[in-house]
């Protein structure tokens, strides 16, 4: 984002559109953000679509990006986020590395505690309640993934995780030195934020207006032990936009994949309350306006921004291009 005077900088990304699409449609999107001068691409950590219909077609995290990796030169890559359930730690930790390797070092590996409960239930996966039970498996999942980075072999006897490592090793190790930043993802202020705190290099969360994620940002620096170590943290919030030439033509946008994806009557699961919230924060308008409402943002202590733009994919439409006008140098 090139700011007027006066307005903070904000790094802009975009979460690629990987629900009811194919894999050359995640690709071109990439590319085109790549060409657009948007710093990063974001993949989501699903089976099934949390969008829509369970059963629209969902592009797998990992594999896509290992992809996208390999068909982009320069944007950063990351997950946004990986659900710490859904693979062995130390599998995670390779295959991050290995990615890390086919990207030459522009890997981000976003992780959170998980929220799609049927989505776990559909696939075998235990859902922990309460949540301090998986965000503690997290952090466990950090401290491994770290370890097998950071050392040439690494012994580990789990504690909230079923994991036992006898001098494991993870070769080749990542690109980047220490290791690829680490995101957590995730509101939660007794357990997120204080793992964030003491674990990880970025934070991420969404469906907030900027005087919430102000707040959030207070209790984050609160469990931070030193105002350096909060400052060393970077901090982001996923965002849907709708952008138009017009205001009218951008909330148009807005109001019809409303009606597409939420129930007239209002949502009534926690997948369309968390879409609704992601509707109701969604800057919309023209490119000058959506920047504007951005700023508000980066005053709030954002630094970073993950655009998910819906329209992009249609036939035609030019949101990237309008966005990347306004927020990109």
């Amino acid at each position: 984002m090139s700011p007027a005077d006066g307005d903070a900088a904000l790094e802009t990304g975009i979460v690629l559109p990987q629900y009811g699409t194919g894999i050359e449609t995640v690709r071109e999107t990439a590319l085109a953000a790549e060409r657009l001068g948007y710093a990063a691409v974001w993949l989501e950590d699903h089976f099934q679509s949390w969008i829509g219909d369970p059963r629209r077609a969902t592009q797998e995290c990992w594999t896509t990006l290992s992809a996208v990796a390999e068909a982009t030169d320069e944007v950063r890559l990351g997950t946004l986020v990986t659900s710490q359930s859904y693979r062995h730690p130390a599998l995670l930790a390779k295959m991050a590395a290995q990615v890390d390797r086919i990207s030459d070092g522009r890997l981000e590996l976003g992780l959170g505690g998980g929220w799609y409960e049927a989505e776990y239930d559909r696939f075998g996966y235990e859902f922990r309640e309460p949540p301090a039970e998986r965000l503690r498996r997290l952090a466990e999942t950090i401290e491994i993934v770290q370890g097998l980075w950071r050392n040439e072999s690494y012994s580990h006897e789990g504690r909230h995780l079923e994991v036992d490592l006898e001098d494991a090793f993870c070769e080749p190790q990542p690109v980047q030195e220490p290791h690829p930043p680490i995101w957590i993802g995730g509101g939660g202020e007794q357990f997120t934020l204080r793992y964030t705190a003491e674990l990880a290099d970025g934070w991420n969360y969404g469906t907030l207006e900027p005087a919430g994620f102000a707040d959030k940002l207070d209790v984050l620096r609160e469990h931070c032990e030193s105002e350096a170590r909060y400052d060393a943290i970077r901090k982001s919030a996923e965002l849907f936009v709708f952008v138009g030439e017009t205001t009218a033509a951008a909330e148009g946008k807005r109001e019809a994949f409303r009606d597409e994806f939420l129930p007239a009557d209002g949502p009534s699961e926690p997948r369309e309350f968390f879409l609704s919230g992601y509707l109701g924060t969604a800057p919309t308008g023209t490119p000058a306006e959506v920047r504007d409402r951005l700023a508000d943002y980066a005053d709030a202590g954002i630094e970073e921004v993950m655009l998910a733009v819906p329209n992009a994919v249609d036939g035609g439409d030019e949101s990237l291009a309008l966005l990347a006008d306004e927020l990109t140098d």
